[in-house]
């Protein structure tokens, strides 16, 4: 009965959460404030005062601490990670790293002058792991500890001055994949593969005949199609490509008046993806076991949602995703879009609210787009409109789909701001009735922060994958010491229980029935239980 009462609590502390209002965190100096840039950490969100150039990092507890003085309001994206960091300061200057201590130029050529064109610019999508950052512009990708500029490492270069260069950069536990986009036939677009550990670089894949769309991380692996695009119809493919870098084909498109666009997420039921028909249209489907299933009504042509726009999934364990569409019965000049939902499944498969343009907007509802739309779990927060209201926080609860509009304006920031760290999503908003001199930042307590990938050496890491899975599976922590495990099954019993002693250790529970499962981490006095599902 114990334990029966632990589960219970466990998920009503779940419920709870996940219906967290948003609250005001900080707002220095009454009402006289602006904000300039902003970064994040697992733990961390960094803003800087404006007009006085003062960084301020904002942790778990919503403490707001000085980090340094700046002496120009960053004009590009800084990052920052443990109260270290590297910004820009103006077009053709060099970059400034503060080791924590001093600010100092970066001179020796270990990154260009900061400026306006891909080359110069840090791209948003870094990502950090425990004292190390991890960052791109479309030249090169970067490794640092801000220790000093000599320390900083490029780990992988463009293969072709001609084209884009880099322009996508997502990650696994060991892996970076990154993709470059050239116009040079010597060296057409490719796909690549950086091992953190050996820091070996490989090919994932090249086309000749298209290009690769951005993918999409779940579950640790990666996912995306090439080649996309109208020249490729008949031989676009669905990949897979797991942590340490092996490649599976999920799903060949043989048609010879279609092809794929683009992979928006993943979900246990599928891989959401775009397949365009010549002459017809387009339509969301859910591949699996090689099968593209339309999640459109069955007819191109009555497409109920059809387009191309994907909120995408958080990065684990969530299952669902959600995307932008028509929301009525397509036509080609139809301008009425919609917020949709989808399992996986064309039962499951909704829309949560649409309208004209007038009532109904989404900001850079886009994977591609960090910080403009945050996962809970399967809940959603993203800056939207809604009926009459303007710029809001919209919240969506992914179990029965009910849309809250928070009374702030959420969509003042010309750099989306949403930024999830562990202890929380924070965004900066202005509460109403609207003042330009009342910004401030807002925090909502988030239960289920799957998704969080930056890892703090400080921190307690605790995780699981795959998820769901056949019974065997990966624990992966970071704290070992008087740590173990227990497994519950929905009516409280303990079916498997272990000491952990490895920062990895392979579950084996694959003679339990199929169903939902509980696993309890426990280290020390603390404890921390995530839901697993056996199929």
């Amino acid at each position: 009965m114990t334990k029966l009462l632990f589960i219970i609590l466990t998920l009503c502390c779940f419920t709870f959460n996940s219906y967290s209002q948003p609250s005001n965190i900080y707002q220095p100096n009454g009402s006289s404030t602006n904000f300039g840039k902003i970064a994040d950490d697992s733990l961390n969100y960094y803003v800087v005062n404006y007009p006085a150039l003062t960084l301020m990092k904002i942790d778990a507890s919503n403490n707001a601490t000085l980090i340094c003085t700046l002496t120009a309001d960053p004009f590009q994206t800084m990052i920052w990670n443990n109260g270290k960091g590297i910004y820009p300061v103006a077009n053709g200057s060099p970059f400034k790293l503060f080791d924590g201590t001093t600010a100092t130029d970066i001179t020796g050529g270990q990154l260009p002058l900061a400026g306006y064109t891909g080359d110069k610019v840090i791209s948003g999508d870094y990502f950090h792991k425990g004292n190390f950052t991890y960052f791109r512009t479309q030249d090169k990708i970067y490794k640092t500890d801000y220790s000093s500029a000599a320390n900083i490492q490029t780990l992988a270069v463009r293969q072709s001055t001609s084209g884009s260069g880099i322009l996508e950069m997502q990650h696994t536990t060991n892996s970076i994949i990154y993709g470059e986009v050239t116009t040079s036939t010597v060296a057409p677009p490719q796909l690549m593969r950086i091992d953190l550990t050996s820091g070996a670089i490989t090919k994932i894949d090249s086309s000749t005949t298209g290009s690769y769309d951005y993918g999409t991380v779940y579950n640790n692996e990666y996912y995306y199609c090439t080649p996309f695009g109208p020249g490729s119809v008949g031989v676009s493919k669905v990949y897979k490509v797991s942590d340490n870098g092996t490649k599976t084909i999920l799903y060949t498109e043989t048609a010879t008046n279609k092809n794929l666009l683009r992979i928006i997420g993943v979900t246990p039921n599928g891989v959401i993806a775009i397949i365009a028909t010549t002459g017809s249209g387009k339509e969301y489907v859910s591949i699996s076991g090689g099968i593209a299933t339309p999640l459109n009504f069955n007819t191109v042509a009555n497409s109920r949602p059809c387009g191309d726009v994907g909120v995408g999934t958080s990065r684990t364990t969530n299952s669902l995703v959600y995307f932008v569409s028509l929301d009525t019965l397509y036509t080609v000049n139809s301008s009425n879009q919609a917020l949709w939902v989808t399992n996986g499944t064309l039962a499951g498969t909704k829309k949560v609210f649409g309208g004209t343009p007038t009532t109904f907007a989404a900001d850079g509802l886009s994977p591609q787009f960090p910080g403009s739309a945050v996962h809970c779990g399967d809940d959603l927060y993203f800056n939207g409109t809604k009926g009459t209201s303007v710029n809001r926080l919209i919240y969506v609860n992914g179990s029965n789909y009910t849309v809250t509009t928070y009374p702030i304006n959420a969509g003042i920031t010309s750099q989306p701001s949403f930024r999830k760290t562990a202890s929380g999503i924070e965004f900066i908003a202005l509460p109403l009735p609207a003042s330009s001199s009342e910004k401030a930042v807002y925090k909502v307590n988030c239960s289920s922060l799957s998704g969080i990938e930056d890892i703090s050496l400080n921190q307690l890491i605790f995780d699981l994958y795959p998820n769901p899975n056949k019974g065997k599976f990966i624990i992966e922590c970071n704290q070992t010491e008087n740590s173990s495990i227990e497994i519950y099954n929905l009516t409280g019993a303990i079916c498997y229980q272990a000491t952990i002693t490895a920062a990895t250790t392979e579950i084996d529970i694959s003679k339990q029935p199929s169903g939902i499962y509980f696993v309890k981490y426990n280290h020390g006095n603390t404890f921390y239980t995530k839901r697993i599902v056996i199929e």
